[in-house]
């Protein structure tokens, strides 16, 4: 299954007007595709996410995790 970027799900945006953060939460099935099994990464901006997902940062999951959900 291939992940699709659903921001009002998936994405939450924290800080103030001097330094903001993207913190991207994937959902049950999904992992960043990395050798560790991470569910949750931090992004300078929207645009940042977007290219790395669309470089394939994000992999199906089957991990005992998502598998219990």
């Amino acid at each position: 299954m291939k992940y699709k970027l659903n921001i009002n799900r998936d994405v939450d945006i924290v800080g103030n007007e001097h330094q903001t953060d993207v913190i991207l939460n994937l959902p049950n099935g999904f992992r960043i595709n990395d050798s560790d099994i991470v569910h949750v990464r931090g992004f300078d901006s929207i645009k940042e996410l977007k290219e790395f997902i669309k470089q394939g940062g994000v992999v199906s999951c089957n991990c005992n995790d998502c598998l219990s959900n």
